[in-house]
This record gives C-alpha cells, structure tokens and sequence, in this order.
C-alpha cells in the first residue's frame, strides 16, 4: 500500500469516527438525563493543545456538584476521546454566587497520525506519517462562572495528562490550559 492510500485510510477513519463521535453526543444527553437526573448539563468548545466538543451532567451530592464529561478532541491529525469524573464546588461565594470552583479526573484514549514523536526531550523522526494509537490519565482544574441572565457557562481549566502513545512513548503535559464556552440546559 503506498503512501497515498494509507493517507486516504486515515482521512476516511478519522472522518468515520468524528461522525459517530458527534452522532453520539446528539443521542446521549436525553438519555443521560433521564438516568442521572442532572441539575446542570451544558455542551461547548473548549480551546488549549487538546481543545474540542463537550459534554458535561453535574448533579447535586451535599454541599457539591458530582458528575461527567465526555470530550472529544483533535490533535496531529487524530482524534481522542476523554471522560471525566467531575466535582464542583462554591466555595467562591465570597467573590460571586455564580463563581464555581471544580476539579475531576479520568482518562482517555484515540490517536494521533504523526511523523515524529517527541520523548524526554528528544524527537523521534519516522520515515513515512505512522498511526499511533495512545492511551492516557487525565487531571482537571477549573473556575467557571455560571451566567444567570442567559443559558451560558463561562470557564478557565487546566487538564494535565500522561499517556502511553504506541509504539511505546510516555507523553506528559503538566499545563494543557484551555478557554471553555458552554450553552448550559
């Protein structure tokens, strides 16, 4: 197989998957709700190395807000797919009623298309573009503001992971620090 047609293989997958990806995020949140029974759902974009589409349910548990996210980011001509274990809380009532300050973790999993790797501070050159598919654990840090005159959430995150790309290389990223818009419902 040349060249030509690994590069359309991977175009045509990657197309497959983000359709599926977004089909599924259409579907799932009415079904999630009714489950969960979520007090706070919002969907967006976020901006950072791993920005994308999300999806994000919170329910009240006490004086916090338990919940998930599912993203769906794209980098080097890849896609991953993270889910996340989140917990909010107001601790900054002080400042803003409308202040939320959360943290979370989870993992993720995809891949990347790529000709070089870097590792420890080298980079690692293939020959041709190699499809290295990849799986990682993931932090979460934010303060969102909450809008209450208009259904929108505003947020500063920062999302730290390690992962194993394959054919065997550990990446960290301490500081994958991101914008997020979200339409909240």
């Amino acid at each position: 197989m040349s060249l030509g047609h690994n590069i359309n293989y991977f175009n045509v997958m990657r197309t497959t998957i983000k359709s599926l990806f977004i089909s599924l995020l259409l579907i799932a949140p009415p079904g999630l709700s009714v489950c969960a029974q979520p007090t706070h759902q919002q969907a967006g974009l976020r901006t950072g190395f791993t920005g994308g589409l999300f999806y994000q349910m919170t329910h009240e548990t006490g004086n916090a807000e338990t919940g998930y996210m599912a993203m769906l980011s794209f980098r080097n001509h890849g896609i991953q797919v993270t889910g996340l274990r989140t917990i909010y809380v107001t601790s900054l009532d002080e400042i803003s009623p409308d202040l939320y300050l959360g943290w979370g973790y989870g993992g993720h999993a995809g891949f990347i298309i790529t000709n070089n790797i870097g590792f420890l501070g080298d980079r690692y050159y293939f020959r041709n573009e190699r499809f290295c598919p990849l799986i990682g654990f993931d932090g979460w840090g934010t303060i969102e503001y909450r809008f209450r005159s208009i259904p929108m959430t505003l947020s500063l995150n920062i999302k730290p992971y390690i992962e194993l790309t394959f054919p065997s290389f550990i990446n960290l990223m301490p500081g994958d620090i991101g914008i997020s818009i979200a339409y909240a419902f």
